[in-house]
C-alpha cells in the first residue's frame, strides 16, 4: 500500500544558502537539479546534483568505450553534491534511480537547424 505524500518523510540535508554556494561554484542555478527519490517504505530521498559538464562526459565515454561500467557509476556519482549518501550505498533501488537519473540529464537539451 502505497502511502499518501503527506506522510512521507522527507530527507534533504541541505538548504537555500548551500544551493547558492554550489550554484556560484557550478555556472548558476540552471546546472543544480533536485533529484527526488521515493522509496516504498514512505521516504523522498532528496539530492542536489550538479549537470554533468563536457570533462565528466569525456571521461565517461573513454570509460564506457573501455566497458568500465564501475567507473562511469563513480563518475557520474561525482556529479552528486548533496543528500544522504548512505542512503545510496546500503539501498541498491535508490542507487540505481540517482544513476539513471543523472544519466538522463544530458539528454535533457534539444536543438534543431534553421534553415535561413
Amino acid at each position: 500500500m502505497k502511502k499518501s505524500e503527506n506522510n512521507l518523510k522527507l530527507i534533504k540535508p541541505w538548504d537555500d544558502s548551500i544551493r547558492e554556494n554550489h550554484a556560484a561554484k557550478v555556472g548558476g542555478m540552471r546546472n543544480l537539479i533536485e533529484i527526488e527519490i521515493e522509496t516504498e517504505d514512505g521516504y523522498i530521498f532528496s539530492y542536489l546534483v550538479k549537470r554533468p559538464n563536457k570533462s565528466v562526459l569525456f571521461a565517461v565515454q573513454e570509460a564506457e568505450q573501455k566497458k568500465d561500467l564501475t567507473l562511469v557509476q563513480k563518475l557520474m556519482l561525482g556529479c552528486v553534491l548533496e543528500g544522504d549518501r548512505e542512503a545510496y550505498e546500503h539501498d541498491g533501488a535508490i542507487y540505481m534511480q540517482l544513476i539513471k537519473q543523472i544519466g538522463e540529464l544530458v539528454s535533457t537539451a534539444n536543438s534543431r537547424i534553421k534553415k535561413k
